[in-house]
């Protein structure tokens, strides 16, 4: 926007940071005019792109005029016309052409053997596991994309890279408060999944409107700076999961509504957009006393996966804790949870080896094993273990159950400054 356009759109309120906005809310933000397009908290429009986009419909009044730029004509551009380009034609790419993707249509409540091949929505899917009907976008545990043929799985147009998991999961907590991290494109390349610890609700726990934020960490060693482009060059690149974690001490939260949810959802988005793209959500919010609204809970992560085709859902769940059992349990039987992560340790026998053995038993039973990673703690820390401590408690967990998804270290960190024993100690040992 040039300088007379600023000056005409003087009659706007300049953007204030923490004021709610609705939806056709017009603001002026740095010398340009924005409008809202999604009710938010207040995100800053040049970096929340998902909830405002810059108005161009400034005149001497603050409201657009008729067939002015801001409101599209009948068949402008804004509007696509039939056969345009953002229609697909018939056998267009963006439908798989009969003879190299003719499978049969995914049919709701039908049940599917692993192997089975669909097309869902223009996309064509693989049953990794035998499953009562599971949507394949949603459910990914159970699904995944299928390249044997010309189809292939369409989205938003939202920037992602690979599908799902790992087979087997190394992953590492990135906390935001160091003020000089390890930059996230040279994390110990045995890390195959990053968290981006930790998004916050706005107004506090248990949030106010349902919306969340995370902030960049300390750019001592330029991992600010470089943040969007190492977390690109991670996921195309290095072929490493990015996942957002919601919570953390202090900030559960709760989703009493759908409209909460929603705006939750939005939030998570606009997070989404402002990074270039992540592989997931981790459900960090069991703390103090916030019991799970766990149908809300499932909605917002099936429609997660379902606005981006294989996003990944966890959780760190306490590992004594009977609630977050029948919520990690209820996620799972829903298709809603990739996995459940119990977190050994910062608590009375938690770090001990006899205790995650047979607390890992438990989890198995009740989720199965490719649905449970072990977290561990390596600290000087009292209830953290030593490395030495570590390495033989995978090897006798993994002895009890081969499938066993993986584990999580608390904290990279942490890690970095012992010279990595947690990534090139375990690490190794879990995906060889």
């Amino acid at each position: 926007m040039d300088q007379n356009e600023s000056a005409a759109c003087a009659d706007f309120p300049e953007w204030q940071e923490g004021q709610p906005y609705a939806a056709g809310d017009i603001v002026n933000y740095e010398g340009s005019a924005y409008i809202a397009k999604y009710d938010n908290p207040g995100f800053i429009p040049t970096v929340s792109t998902y909830f405002w986009e810059p108005y161009s419909g400034c005149s001497d009044s603050p409201e657009p005029t008729e067939g002015s730029s801001s409101e599209p004509t009948e068949g402008s551009s804004s509007e696509p016309t039939e056969g345009s380009s953002s229609e697909p034609t018939e056998g267009s790419s963006s439908e798989p052409t009969e003879g190299s993707c003719s499978y049969p249509q995914w049919q709701e409540g039908q049940p599917y053997a692993a192997g089975d091949i669909v097309n869902y929505e223009g996309s064509v899917y693989i049953a990794k596991y035998d499953n009562p009907g599971f949507i394949p976008t949603v459910s990914t545990y159970f699904w995944e994309p299928y390249s044997g043929c010309s189809g292939s799985p369409g989205d938003d147009g939202r920037p992602r890279a690979g599908f799902g998991l790992p087979e087997k999961v190394v992953a590492g907590y990135y906390p935001n408060w160091t003020e000089a991290p390890v930059r996230i494109r040279e994390i110990n390349s045995n890390y195959n999944v990053i968290y981006l610890f930790a998004a916050k609700p706005f107004g506090g726990s248990p949030g106010t409107t349902g919306a969340v934020y995370w902030e960049a960490p300390g750019d001592g060693k330029g991992a600010a700076t470089n943040l969007n482009a190492d977390i690109e060059y991670a996921r195309t690149i290095q072929d490493r999961r990015i996942i957002l974690s919601v919570g953390g001490a202090k900030n559960g939260m709760s989703f009493p509504t759908r409209k909460k949810s929603e705006t939750f959802v939005n939030s998570v988005i606009g997070i989404y957009d402002r990074l270039g793209g992540f592989d997931g959500l981790d459900w960090n919010t069991f703390e103090a006393d916030q019991a799970p609204d766990t149908s809300e809970m499932i909605w917002i992560s099936q429609e997660l996966k379902r606005r981006i085709p294989g996003f990944i859902i966890t959780a760190p769940p306490a590992p004594w804790n009977s609630r977050d059992k029948t919520f990690c349990q209820q996620m799972v039987d829903a298709g809603a949870l990739d996995y459940a992560a119990p977190q050994y340790y910062d608590g009375p026998e938690l770090a001990e080896q006899s205790y995650i053995v047979n607390s890992v038993n438990e989890w198995v039973s009740l989720l199965g094993p490719t649905h449970v990673v072990v977290g561990f703690g390596i600290s000087d820390q009292q209830y953290y273990m030593s490395i030495d401590e570590a390495i033989p408690t995978w090897n006798q967990v993994e002895s009890n159950h081969p499938a066993l998804r993986g584990v999580f270290d608390w904290e990279i960190n942490i890690d970095e400054s012992k010279g990595w024993q947690f990534a090139n100690g375990v690490g190794p040992l879990v995906t060889d």
